[in-house]
């Protein structure tokens, strides 16, 4: 009869699920109830050292908080990370043609960072790069302009901050200093647009 044919299919088919529901188990899931996971573990025994200038700092802060969920950046562990951080505006190909000014700019935001053990800092346990970029109505008043500049470098800067925590994330879940490969780069990752403030 078709309806019991389909009655057992439904059977197997729940036993199949059933039978794989514990083979998959979500990157930060935690391991034992209370204690958190080892990747979340890992990624906050990672000290984020000071880079120099505001895109940097905004990047450094973004990382930590992100590495961290908000407990600040942890000092004595084994892992320290060095940013170096690079930010730009470049203007887009869309010109207004009544005042030939362009009416939309890229800010891009780029990162080369290096994971070393906290008691070797010659040798990197892993690189990587990461990239954010974000665009934004040009505007036709300067103070505006620089305004948007600033929130595009901001949106840039978190962009990139969340590109390199998977890039570490990725580098401790697949054995961490035992198993890397240096020279790990992510995609280039672009944040919504946002008009600039009118003024």
């Amino acid at each position: 009869m078709p309806s019991r044919r389909r009655l057992l299919g439904l059977a197997g088919a729940g036993l199949l699920a059933l039978s794989t529901a514990g083979c998959f188990q979500p990157m930060y899931a935690e391991t034992t109830p209370g204690q958190g996971s080892s990747l979340q573990d890992s990624l906050s025994q990672v000290e984020v050292v000071f880079a120099q200038g505001r895109v940097a700092d905004e990047v450094r802060n973004d990382l930590i908080f992100a590495l961290t969920g908000g407990a600040g950046n942890p000092t004595g562990v084994p892992y320290k990370l060095f940013l170096d951080v690079a930010s730009k505006t470049n203007q887009a190909s869309v010109v207004s043609p009544l005042t030939g000014l362009p009416e939309v700019e890229i800010v891009s935001v780029d990162v080369s960072w290096k994971l070393f053990d906290a008691g070797n800092l010659k040798t990197p346990l892993r690189t990587g790069k990461a990239s954010g970029k974000a665009s934004l109505d040009s505007g036709y008043q300067r103070f505006a302009r620089a305004r948007a500049i600033r929130d595009a470098e901001n949106r840039s800067a978190t962009v990139a901050a969340e590109s390199i925590k998977s890039q570490l994330a990725s580098f401790f879940v697949t054995g961490g200093p035992t198993s890397a490969a240096p020279g790990a780069t992510a995609p280039v990752t672009t944040a919504p647009l946002t008009p600039a403030p009118k003024s």
